[in-house]
C-alpha cells in the first residue's frame, strides 16, 4: 500500500540525497498514519519491510558471492526468503545499496518501536468478556466489538481453526461481519444482544459469543479491531 518497499532501495540512481529524501518520504507516510492513531496495514508492512532488508545484510554478511537483490518477483509476504537475480557483486553500485539499507534500518525500527508504544495502549485498553453461559465449543462463535465512533456495535461471526506448517501448531482466527446494532446502552446488556442473535441466526442455537470492552475511541477498522481479534485468539486459545 505504501511507496516504500524494498523496491525502492534498487536503483540505478545513485544520488545517496536523493534516494534518502525518497526514504524519508515514504517514513514520513507511515507516520502520518501513527499520528491519526491508525495502526494497520502500516506497522505489519514496516516489519515486513525491516525483516526483508535485515535478511539482505544477514546473506551479505554471511557469503562473499552474494548475489544483489534485484526486486521481489511475485513474492508474497508470507514468503520468508527474499527472491533474488545474481548482478554484479562488490560494485560499487552495489556497495552503495548495502549503504542505503544500513542508514535506512535504524530509522524503520525507530518507526516501529513508537507503532508498538501505540499498540500496547491500545492492547491495554481492551478486555474481551464471554457473553452469558460457555458454549461447549469455543472455536466458533459471534464477537460483539463496540465502534465508540459511530456508537454501534460491529457483530462478527467468528472461526478459530489449528494448522501445523512445521512441528508447532498454530491457532488462527477467520471473521465474517454479520451486522451492526445498537451499543449497550439501548439494550441493556451482551447477553440480550447474543440471544437477539441466536434467534435471528438460527442455524447455531448453542452458540457462543464475547464482546470487546474498550475505554479508547480509536479508528475501527485501522486499529481497534485488528487488536481486537488478536486479543481474542489468545483468550480462546488460553480456555481450550
Amino acid at each position: 500500500m505504501k511507496q516504500l518497499q524494498l523496491d525502492s532501495f534498487i536503483s540505478t540512481n545513485t544520488d545517496i540525497e536523493f534516494n534518502q529524501y525518497k526514504i524519508l518520504s515514504g517514513l514520513k507516510e507511515f507516520r502520518n498514519e501513527f499520528n491519526k492513531n491508525k495502526i494497520y496495514p502500516s506497522l505489519a508492512e514496516l516489519v515486513y519491510l525491516s525483516s526483508q532488508l535485515e535478511e539482505v545484510l544477514n546473506k551479505k554478511n554471511n557469503s562473499l558471492t552474494l548475489p544483489l537483490p534485484k526486486g521481489l518477483k511475485g513474492a508474497k509476504k508470507e514468503d520468508k526468503n527474499i527472491i533474488v537475480e545474481i548482478i554484479d557483486h562488490g560494485t560499487e553500485r552495489s556497495e552503495y545499496f548495502y549503504e542505503l539499507i544500513e542508514w535506512t534500518l535504524p530509522k524503520i525500527k525507530n518507526l516501529i518501536d513508537e507503532a508498538y508504544i501505540l499498540y500496547d495502549f491500545v492492547d491495554k485498553n481492551i478486555d474481551i468478556e464471554e457473553v452469558g453461559l460457555a458454549p461447549v465449543n469455543k472455536d466458533e462463535g459471534y464477537f460483539l466489538i463496540p465502534d465508540n465512533s459511530v456508537d454501534l456495535i460491529q457483530v462478527y461471526k467468528y472461526e478459530c481453526s489449528v494448522y501445523s506448517p512445521g512441528s508447532k501448531p498454530y491457532r488462527s482466527l477467520k471473521t465474517n461481519f454479520v451486522t451492526a446494532t445498537k451499543n449497550l446502552d439501548y439494550y441493556g446488556s451482551a447477553e440480550f444482544i447474543k440471544l437477539e442473535l441466536i434467534r435471528k441466526y438460527k442455524d447455531k442455537p448453542n452458540i457462543g459469543a464475547y464482546i470487546c470492552n474498550i475505554d479508547v475511541d480509536f479508528p475501527f477498522n485501522e486499529t481497534i479491531f485488528p487488536i481486537a481479534k488478536r486479543k481474542l485468539l489468545a483468550f480462546i486459545s488460553e480456555l481450550v
